[in-house]
């Protein structure tokens, strides 16, 4: 089975840079001047002892001004490396040659499919990778993690793309093993979070990992750890207006349209993720945004009545994410916001309170989508085929790729 790995890794500004307004928010992009994870976690691949995977690392930049100097800095840690594996380096100017290619090709008019800021849109260029790269299956990964088992793609091949139980495999998801060598999430200490269970849910749904069958059916998956067939990655995308958790959406996506996935508790890497680097307040807005976004679209679903798939409610997704899919959901945002709130005002930070308090405005009066995220998703979803078609079938893409493995 011919399986690619596609690592993003998200560079930002220099250590003590401010931040500006217009950066993409990530959740630790690497400064330019530090070291990063992305080698650390190209030596694991090192260990992988399956005889056909190729690795391709997308480079992104917080901001475009940083484009250039991240091309620089990527490409020097990923070079060493094709002495030991195919690896690929795509970055903004690959994004702009592409685009380029498509219009020459006459698929000018989805040209807007290709983008390399933001999470869901980035998540759609590793599917693009594993497309162009002839992939029977996309094997996400992270920069922040490391592979421990030297098994972990034949553990991947013995399940995806086939039968179990009468479902086909089209999605498997594996787990995080902390630094402690745990994997349930750690439980915040601060106060504000305690309005916020979503480490409590998270660990919940977890419990399916211990004991029992290797495969079962899971309501969760991890970006970091992910495995998409052929079947799933040419017919459904990320959703680009999920600006966070886009690895648990494209999972309902999938559902809603008839497919299930699966937790393989087999299929485990070790997560080493660096300090967040964002202001909380900063990271719960994208959080806010994402979980509003998701409900409307459960809730633009059912009220539409599209026989395809299964009926799915907020409850057939508990714990998580169905915690947050539920009417409360506004109320348990403004608890937090206004936590958050306090706990800038008894430091002093002002700006920070106020950004607070806009938190809980915008979840009741910016977040809810303007148009039926539905209905946008269906016709995303077939524009997006259209595009996967030519991805895989086009000889310049492929010669170019082709080209950038070999070095």
């Amino acid at each position: 089975m011919k399986l690619t790995i596609v690592i993003p890794s998200y560079w930002g500004r220099r250590s003590g840079e401010p931040l500006d307004p217009e950066d993409a928010v990530y959740d630790h992009p690497t400064p330019l001047d530090g070291e990063g994870t992305l080698g650390r976690a190209l030596e694991s691949v090192r260990i992988l002892r399956h005889s056909d995977f190729r690795v391709v690392v997308i480079g992104v930049a917080t901001h475009p001004h940083l484009e250039d100097a991240v091309e620089s800095k990527v490409a020097g840690i990923v070079s060493p490396f094709r002495q030991h594996f195919p690896v690929a380096f795509l970055t903004h100017s690959d994004e702009r040659f592409i685009r380029r290619v498509m219009d020459e090709e006459g698929m000018g008019h989805l040209t807007d499919l290709v983008d390399f800021t933001g999470y869901s849109n980035i998540r759609n260029a590793c599917l693009m990778a594993a497309a162009v790269t002839g992939a029977e299956a996309a094997v996400l990964f992270d920069d922040d993690e490391v592979y421990e088992d030297p098994l972990y793609l034949e553990k991947v091949e013995e399940s995806i793309g086939r039968e179990y139980r009468g479902s086909f495999v089209g999605g498997l998801a594996g787990y995080y093993i902390n630094p402690d060598g745990g994997y349930l999430v750690k439980e915040p200490e601060e106060w504000i979070w305690s309005e916020w269970p979503a480490a409590r849910e998270m660990n919940r749904a977890f419990e399916i990992i211990e004991g029992g069958e290797r495969l079962k059916p899971t309501n969760w998956v991890f970006g970091g750890n992910m495995v998409v067939h052929r079947e799933l990655y040419t017919r459904f995308p990320f959703d680009p207006h999920v600006r966070r958790g886009e690895d648990i959406d494209y999972l309902v996506n999938c559902r809603l349209f008839g497919y299930r996935w699966f937790l393989d508790n087999q299929l485990s890497i070790r997560h080493l993720a660096p300090p967040k680097t964002s202001p909380p307040w900063r990271r719960f807005r994208e959080d806010l945004y994402r979980f509003v976004y998701s409900r409307a679209k459960l809730e633009a679903r059912a009220a539409g009545g599209e026989a395809e798939g299964e009926p799915l409610r907020a409850e057939d997704l508990d714990p998580y994410p169905g915690r947050f899919l539920k009417e409360d959901l506004e109320e348990l945002i403004f608890r937090t916001s206004v936590l958050m709130g306090l706990d800038c005002l008894s430091r002093g930070d002002m700006q920070s309170f106020q950004e607070c308090m806009r938190n809980a405005w915008l979840a009741r009066y910016d977040a809810p989508p303007r148009f039926d995220p539905w209905r946008w998703y269906r016709a995303f979803r077939e524009r997006w085929e259209e595009a996967m078609r030519w991805f895989t079938s086009s000889e310049r893409l492929a010669e170019y790729v082709s080209g950038l493995l070999e070095g």
